[in-house]
C-alpha cells in the first residue's frame, strides 16, 4: 500500500494527477536550470496550457475549481518532487489566486459591488492564463508586518518607493501584489496592497537571484522608484505592524503549499536512494535498512501533520468569512501551521541528509539530483512566515494565551 497523501476532492484529484505529469517532465530539466541559475519559464507555460496555474479559480472564470487548500498543498508537493524551484514559484501564484477567490466570496457575501468587479477581473485574468502573479512582501532590514516600501498620495494616484527581495516568480510575473505602508493623517502608517503591472514606469525587476539552493526560482529583487499607480490600484489592509485577520489568513493558507513542496523534495530523495541502494546491492546491510526506515518514519510524520493541518485549514475557511479581525481561532490555526512547518522543514532536511550519506560519494557530485535536493531543502526553515526564532515566539505566545505579537 502506498501511504503518500491523497487529495480529498474530485477537482483535487484531477489537479494532483496533472501535477504528477508535470513533475516527471520538469525533473528532466531541473538539474540544468539549477546549474545555470535560469528560470524555467517553459514549466510555467506548460502549466498555463494544462490549466494547473488556474487551479483555485472557479470554473465559471476558466479555472479548475479547486477550493481545498489541502489539495493545493498536495499539488505543490508533487511538483516539488520534480523541481522544487518551480514548486515554490508556482505556490506564490496559486496561493494568491486562492486568496483572490476567497476575497471574491467575501465581497459577494457583503454585497460590495466594487470589490466584486475587481476580483472577477483578476479571476478571469488568471483563469484565461493572461495573468501570472506574485506577492512582494519581504524587504531587507525589516519584517513582513512592517514594510518600508511606501505609497504616497500623488494627485489621483500613488507613488511607490521601496526595495523588495525574494520576489519568487518575478521573471514571468505580469501582476505584482506589493505589500506597502501608507502614511495617515496622524503621522503613522496604514498597511496596504498595491497592484502593479509589469512594465510600469519606475519599477525595476532585477536579474540578480544567485543563491545556494532554489536557484531556478527566479527570486529577484524588485525596486520601485517613483512608480506611479492609479488610485484604484491600492487597497487598505489594516494597521501597519499588526497581524490582521487578512494578513494572518494570507500567511497560513499560503504556507501549506510551501511546506508540502519540501515534503516533495524529501519524498523524491527517499525514492532516489531506495533505487540506488537496491541496484548497488546495498539494501541487505543493516545500517542501510535502519537509515531507510528512519526516513520512512519521518515521512509518515510529515505526511500526517500536513494532512491534519490541511483539513483544519479547509474547515476554518468553510466556517468563516474573510475579515480584518483576527479571532483567537485563527491564531490557533496559524500556530498549528507553524508547528507543521517546523517539523516538516526539519525532517525533510534530515531525510535528504540521510539519503546523501547512503549514496556515498556519488550523491555529492553535481550530476546527482541529491546534490540539488540537499541545497534546495535547506531553504525551508527561513521561508516566511515565520523564520524559526519568530515561529517559536509565536507558537509559545499563542499556547500560553499571551498577546501573539512578534517582537520586531
Amino acid at each position: 500500500m502506498n501511504f503518500e497523501l491523497k487529495p480529498v476532492t474530485e477537482p483535487g484529484q484531477r489537479l494532483v494527477a496533472l501535477a504528477e505529469e508535470h513533475a516527471a517532465d520538469f525533473a528532466t530539466r531541473a538539474d540544468q536550470h539549477d546549474r545555470e541559475g535560469s528560470f524555467p519559464a517553459e514549466n510555467i507555460e506548460a502549466m498555463q496550457k494544462s490549466g494547473l496555474m488556474a487551479a483555485p479559480v472557479p470554473e465559471e472564470f476558466g479555472g479548475m475549481g479547486v477550493d481545498a487548500v489541502h489539495d493545493l498543498g498536495l499539488c505543490m508537493g508533487r511538483v516539488g518532487r520534480g523541481d522544487a524551484s518551480t514548486a515554490i514559484a508556482t505556490n506564490m501564484h496559486l496561493s494568491s489566486a486562492w486568496a483572490v477567490n476567497r476575497t471574491h466570496k467575501a465581497a459577494a457575501a457583503a454585497g460590495d459591488a466594487q470589490l466584486i468587479t475587481a476580483t472577477e477581473g483578476l479571476l478571469g485574468g488568471i483563469g484565461s492564463a493572461a495573468l501570472v502573479t506574485c506577492v512582494l512582501g519581504t524587504e531587507p532590514g525589516t519584517d513582513l508586518r512592517h514594510p518600508l516600501t511606501e505609497a504616497t498620495r500623488d494627485g489621483d494616484g500613488w507613488l511607490l518607493n521601496g526595495h523588495k527581495i525574494f520576489g519568487t516568480m518575478s521573471p514571468v510575473t505580469n501582476l505584482f501584489f506589493v505589500v506597502v505602508r501608507v502614511p495617515d493623517e496622524d503621522g503613522g502608517y496604514r498597511a496596504g496592497i498595491a497592484f502593479v503591472l509589469r512594465g510600469t514606469a519606475g519599477m525595476d525587476v532585477k536579474d540578480n537571484w544567485d543563491a545556494l539552493g532554489m536557484r531556478a526560482s527566479g527570486s529577484h529583487d524588485v525596486v520601485f522608484k517613483d512608480c506611479r499607480i492609479p488610485e484604484a490600484s491600492l487597497v487598505a489592509r489594516g494597521e501597519w505592524g499588526t497581524l490582521t485577520g487578512q494578513a494572518l489568513e494570507t500567511g497560513v493558507f499560503g504556507t501549506i503549499g510551501l511546506v508540502a513542496a519540501f515534503l516533495g523534495i524529501a519524498e523524491a530523495a527517499q525514492d532516489h536512494i531506495i533505487e540506488l541502494v537496491t541496484t548497488r546491492h546495498k539494501a541487505e546491510r543493516a545500517s542501510v535498512q535502519q537509515a531507510i526506515a528512519e526516513n520512512e518514519i519521518d515521512l509518515a510524520a510529515c505526511r500526517a501533520m500536513i494532512a491534519r493541518t490541511g483539513v483544519a485549514l479547509d474547515a476554518y475557511a468553510a466556517a468563516h468569512h474573510l475579515s480584518q479581525d483576527a479571532p483567537a481561532e485563527l491564531h490557533d490555526l496559524h500556530k498549528d501551521m507553524q508547528c507543521t512547518k517546523s517539523v516538516v522543514n526539519r525532517k525533510a532536511i534530515e531525510i535528504v541528509d540521510r539519503a546523501l550519506t547512503l549514496s556515498g560519494g556519488s550523491g555529492y557530485l553535481s550530476k546527482s539530483p541529491l546534490s540539488r535536493m540537499y541545497r534546495d531543502v535547506r531553504a525551508g526553515p527561513f521561508m516566511q512566515p515565520f523564520s524559526p526564532n519568530e515561529a517559536f515566539e509565536y507558537i509559545g505566545k499563542v499556547t500560553l494565551g499571551l498577546e501573539p505579537e512578534i517582537e520586531r
